[in-house]
């Protein structure tokens, strides 16, 4: 039999096997059903996982890629600041005797970044009298003395009474900018401006029933942010006003040229970066949609050196002090005139007698109503004396009393800065202003040789509102 037919057979032969067990198969599932039946896998020598098998092939195929080094993600500390061009909220922060060369002189980070980012002169003009409460009014109303009728810090009234650092706001014959906002539908909170306490109509929607002078400026700070971050209003909060007091208590206490006056100035800056670092972080819930903050800076006045204090009474003496009444305060006193004779000619003799007397005196000058220079605008006449003293710089008046009439600091109230005088006769009474704000600042640059009557029109072009009537409504430059 050849090969072919040998293979055909033996091919033929394993068919016909295959075929039989496989109908042996078929029969046994038709007979007996397949519930005893068991199939199991019998690995061969050299069997893998199929997993495994896949796994090695996707290794050695993938594709070939270079490895880049991922930079890790930079985290800033900086808050990131959600606002825009939309209304503009107006933070206005007053630090009474805020000397123009304080910054120079300091370790003031803060500062340094606002005037860089903004606005800012160290030549701020206070009008006369170099005074808290005075110039406070200037700032508010966009006016001056004889219009809003502050003349003094204590100051005597048209019906007589003596006010010493007063509350009450109907003091005021010019309104002030928050009441000017609140009327024009701005939300408001103004805390410790001067004459802010007592409000009448069209009241603010926070403002402090008293004055506390105990008070840090940290814990003045804390209430603001206390009252701005818990406010709840749908109409959000557009206009807030502040006074923060420590730096003048350093400088009066420790002289305005002292490193701990200029320790003060650090502290202080420190303590406004830490306010707005929370400002930044919470702005989205303290503005309204895409707001923008605008900080203002102000003081009333600089300080100079004091070198003697003068308790008035005790230097003009009993004699003098039968026919006057009086109020002195810091650099400006006032004599009113009592108990004149009836007799026009003889109340003239006591007079002239008086006026004498006073010009005698080497510390200050005596000015009749009439004799005040017209650009101090210093003639409110119903609360004006009948003369007014105006001291030498570094001279103050005090009601302390020592063995003599002038005596040194040391001997009194322990005070050693000294301020009211005129600008004219002491550059130190110049302060600084600043303007800043986020997301960029409404000004930039120097602001040069500025005066207090234009804050008033500048917070209204922010707030974008009208100002007072008689108010100054000359801006400054912002946008």
């Amino acid at each position: 039999m050849g090969a072919r037919a040998m293979f055909r057979s033996l091919a033929s032969s394993l068919i016909t096997l295959f075929i039989v067990i496989l109908a042996g198969v078929m029969l046994l599932f038709v007979t007996k059903g397949s519930a005893d039946l068991e199939f199991k896998r019998v690995a061969m020598d050299g069997d893998r996982a199929t997993q495994t098998v896949i796994a090695e092939w996707m290794e050695k195929n993938k594709p070939k890629t270079e490895t880049v080094a991922m930079e890790e993600p930079v985290v800033s500390d900086e808050p990131k600041v959600v606002a825009g061009d939309g209304p503009k909220v107006v933070l206005w922060i007053s630090i009474p005797g805020f000397r123009g060369d304080y910054i120079e002189n300091s370790d003031t980070p803060f500062f340094d970044r606002m005037i860089s980012e903004g606005a800012a002169t160290t030549k701020l003009r206070p009008n006369f009298p170099c005074l808290t409460f005075p110039a406070h009014a200037s700032l508010a109303t966009g006016t001056l003395v004889d219009t809003h009728g502050i003349p003094l810090d204590r100051f005597r009234t048209e019906g007589g009474e003596i006010v010493d650092q007063p509350l009450d706001q109907s003091l005021l014959r010019a309104e002030p900018i928050w009441t000017t906002a609140t009327r024009q539908g701005i939300r408001t909170l103004v805390h410790d401006w001067p004459l802010s306490q007592k409000q009448g109509e069209n009241p603010t929607a926070y403002f402090l029933d008293s004055h506390d002078p105990a008070l840090t400026d940290q814990q003045r700070l804390d209430a603001l942010w206390e009252a701005w971050s818990n406010d709840k209003d749908e109409k959000k909060l557009r206009l807030l006003m502040v006074r923060l007091n420590g730096l003048l208590d350093a400088g009066m206490k420790n002289g305005p040229r002292e490193t701990g006056t200029y320790k003060a100035v650090g502290e202080l800056d420190t303590l406004l970066g830490e306010f707005f670092k929370k400002v930044e972080e919470k702005w989205a819930d303290l503005a309204p949609e895409k707001g923008g903050l605008s900080v203002i800076v102000t003081t009333d006045h600089g300080l100079v050196d004091l070198d003697k204090n003068i308790n008035l009474p005790q230097l003009l003496g009993d004699d003098l002090m039968k026919n006057l009444d009086v109020v002195a305060h810091d650099a400006v006193g006032h004599l009113f005139f009592k108990d004149l004779p009836e007799n026009e000619g003889q109340a003239k003799i006591v007079i002239d007698n008086l006026d004498g007397e006073l010009r005698k005196r080497i510390y200050f000058r005596t000015l009749t109503q009439e004799e005040l220079p017209e650009d101090w605008a210093y003639h409110a006449k119903d609360r004006i004396g009948d003369r007014v003293l105006v001291l030498k710089n570094g001279y103050a008046f005090t009601d302390a009393t020592a063995s003599e009439p002038v005596f040194d600091p040391g001997e009194g109230p322990g005070l050693f800065g000294g301020y009211g005088y005129p600008v004219e006769t002491s550059i130190r009474m110049s302060g600084q202003a600043i303007i800043w704000g986020y997301p960029e600042s409404p000004a930039s640059g120097d602001l040069g040789e500025i005066n207090f009557q234009k804050f008033h029109a500048t917070v209204c072009k922010l707030l974008g509102i009208q100002p007072a009537e008689g108010a100054v409504t000359e801006t400054l430059p912002v946008n």
